[in-house]
C-alpha cells in the first residue's frame, strides 16, 4: 500500500511540474484554432460576410420660401468654420436654340467670369483669393447651379459677390470672346477619345427629335454673340426658378435675414419657361462611326423607365446585376472574366423625371465586335427569360442599399439631396423611404420589368471602331447607318 500509494504521490508530482506545459499547449492549442477560425472568416468572398444593416437617418435641412417664390433650404453645422451655397437654377441647354447650341454653358461660365454692374470679373478673382472663397457657376442639360464656398468670418462679403454675379451678371465682351475660343478648341479635340464620341454619338441618335441630342459645334459657338447670352439669362434666372440650399457654419434667424435682404426684392418672371417635350422612343438601329482606332466601343440603348415611377427600384436592382455592379455582374463575368473579350464592359441606367435611359457598353477588339455585341444581346435576352437568382437579389439589395447611406456623409449633401427632391418633384419622404423600397423588391419584380422595360431588339446601336477588321460585317446585324465626324 505504502508503495503504491508512495507510486502515486510521484505521479500526482509529476502531473503537478507537467501541468504547466499542458497548460500551455492547451492555451496554444485553442488561439490556433481561433486563429484557424479567423483565417476562415478572412477567406470568405465578400458577398458571404454577414453585418448589421445600416440606418439612416439624417439630419433634415429647414425649408423656407420668400415673396418671390425662391426656395432655400438651411442646415446648420458648426463642425467647420465654412458655409456653402448651392442655388440650382431651372434651365438647361434643352431651352437654348438648336442653331446655338453650347449657349447655356458659355452663359454660365461668362456669368462667373465677366464680372457684374459693381466688380469685374478679375477684381472678383482677387477679392476670393485673398478671402479663400470660391464661386462656380454652370449650366447643363437640364439644370444650372451656382455656388459659393466662403470661411464663416467672410460670410457677408462673399454672399455680397455671389449674388452680384447670381443676379446682375454684365457679360463682358472679352470674357465672352475668351470662352468661345475656348470652346472651340475644346471642339477641335472632342473625336480623339473614341469613348467619349461613342457615348456623344449615342445620345445623338437617342434623342434624335430632342433638344438633349444637340451638341455644339464650331459653327453653333461661331453665331452666338452677347445679346444671346444677356436675352438667355433673363429668360431662365428669376427667383421663383432658383432653389437654394445653405450648410455649415451659421444661424438660421441670420442667414435668413442676409438672404432676404440680398435675394428678397429680385423680380419674379414676366412668363414661364416653354415646355420641352420628352424624347420619344424609336425603332432600333445601328449607327456605325468609322475611326481607325485599336478597339471598338460599343453601345446598345433605349429608353426605359423613368425615375418617377414604382418601377425605378426594381430595374434599378436589375441594371446593377446585368451591368452596373462592375465584376460580379453577369455582363463583365461573362465577356471578360470568362471569355476575355473586353477590358472594360458593362450597363447604366439613369432615371430621369417622365423617362429613363439605359444601356449596355463594351470595349473590345476590332476582330470581336460582332461576337461582342451578339453576347451583350444574348445575355440581356437571357435575364428576360430566366430571370435572377435570390443570391444576386440579395446582392444587389444589399450593395445598394447600404452605399446609399454613404452619399450623405455631410451637411452639404443632404441639403443638395433634399434641394434635388424639390426640383425634380419627387416625394419629400424619397429618401426616407428609398432603402425600405428597395428592400421589399422581389425576384417576381425584377422578372417583370426585365420582360417589361428590356428590349434588345429595339435598342440603338452604336459602334466606334474599324469596320474593316471587324469578325462580321454589321450588316448582318441590319441595315448600317454610317456616320461622319465631323467639328
Amino acid at each position: 500500500m505504502k508503495g503504491s500509494r508512495g507510486q502515486g504521490f510521484e505521479g500526482s508530482r509529476e502531473m503537478v511540474k507537467r501541468r504547466p506545459v499542458i497548460f500551455v499547449l492547451i492555451v496554444l492549442l485553442f488561439f490556433s484554432t481561433f486563429a484557424i477560425a479567423k483565417e476562415d472568416e478572412l477567406l470568405k468572398p465578400p458577398s458571404a460576410l454577414v453585418f448589421k444593416p445600416l440606418h439612416f437617418s439624417p439630419p433634415e435641412p429647414t425649408r423656407h420660401e420668400f415673396k418671390n417664390g425662391m426656395v432655400v433650404y438651411l442646415l446648420e453645422d458648426n463642425e467647420l468654420p465654412i458655409v456653402n451655397f448651392t442655388a440650382r437654377i431651372r434651365t438647361g441647354s434643352i431651352y437654348e436654340p438648336v442653331n446655338k447650341a453650347g449657349l447655356a454653358e458659355l452663359t454660365g461660365h461668362v456669368m462667373r467670369t465677366g464680372g457684374t454692374r459693381s466688380m469685374k470679373g478679375d477684381v472678383i478673382n482677387e477679392e476670393l483669393e485673398f478671402m479663400g472663397g470660391s464661386i462656380n457657376v454652370s449650366i447643363g442639360l437640364q439644370s444650372g447651379n451656382a455656388s459659393l464656398t466662403v470661411l464663416t468670418k467672410d460670410i457677408d462679403r462673399g454672399l455680397t459677390i455671389y449674388a452680384d454675379i447670381v443676379k446682375y451678371p454684365i457679360f463682358a465682351q472679352e470674357k465672352l470672346d475668351l470662352a468661345k475660343k475656348q470652346k472651340e478648341e475644346e471642339i477641335r479635340r472632342e473625336n480623339d477619345e473614341p469613348e467619349d464620341v461613342a457615348f456623344r454619338e449615342f445620345k445623338k441618335v437617342l434623342y434624335w427629335d430632342n433638344p438633349r441630342g444637340s451638341f455644339p459645334t464650331l459653327a453653333s459657338i461661331q453665331k452666338i454673340e452677347r445679346k444671346d447670352l444677356i436675352e438667355f439669362y433673363q429668360k431662365c434666372f428669376h427667383p421663383e426658378q432658383i432653389i437654394m440650399g445653405v450648410s455649415g457654419d451659421f444661424s438660421s434667424k441670420e442667414m435668413l435675414d442676409k438672404l432676404e435682404k440680398l435675394f428678397g426684392d429680385w423680380e419674379k418672371a414676366k412668363k414661364p419657361l416653354p415646355v420641352v417635350s420628352l424624347p420619344s422612343s424609336q425603332k432600333g438601329s445601328i449607327n456605325l462611326v468609322l475611326k481607325d482606332v485599336p478597339q471598338s466601343v460599343i453601345i446598345l440603348g433605349h429608353l426605359t423607365v423613368p425615375m418617377n415611377h414604382p418601377d425605378f427600384y426594381p430595374f434599378t436592382l436589375l441594371n446593377f446585376i446585368l451591368g452596373g455592379a462592375g465584376f460580379n455582374s453577369r455582363l463583365t463575368t461573362e465577356i471578360r472574366s470568362n471569355r476575355g473579350l473586353a477590358y472594360s464592359v458593362g450597363s447604366f441606367y439613369r432615371g430621369d423625371i417622365d423617362y429613363g435611359v439605359f444601356g449596355a457598353y463594351c470595349f473590345t477588339k476590332p476582330s470581336t465586335t460582332h461576337e461582342s455585341i451578339n453576347l451583350i444581346q444574348k445575355i440581356i435576352e437571357d435575364i428576360k427569360d430566366k430571370g435572377v437568382t435570390e443570391e444576386e437579389l440579395k446582392w444587389a439589395k444589399d450593395s445598394i442599399i447600404n452605399n446609399f447611406i454613404f452619399s450623405f456623409t455631410s451637411s452639404h449633401q443632404i441639403v443638395v439631396e433634399t434641394m434635388d427632391l424639390e426640383y425634380n418633384h419627387l416625394p419629400a419622404d424619397y429618401l426616407k423611404t428609398y432603402q425600405e423600397k428597395m428592400s421589399q423588391v422581389t425576384k417576381e419584380d425584377i422578372e417583370r420589368v426585365a420582360k417589361l422595360y428590356l428590349h434588345p431588339e429595339n435598342a440603338i446601336s452604336l459602334i466606334v471602331g474599324n469596320e474593316s477588321a471587324f469578325d462580321k460585317p454589321l450588316s448582318d446585324l441590319g441595315k448600317v447607318n454610317r456616320i461622319k465626324l465631323g467639328f
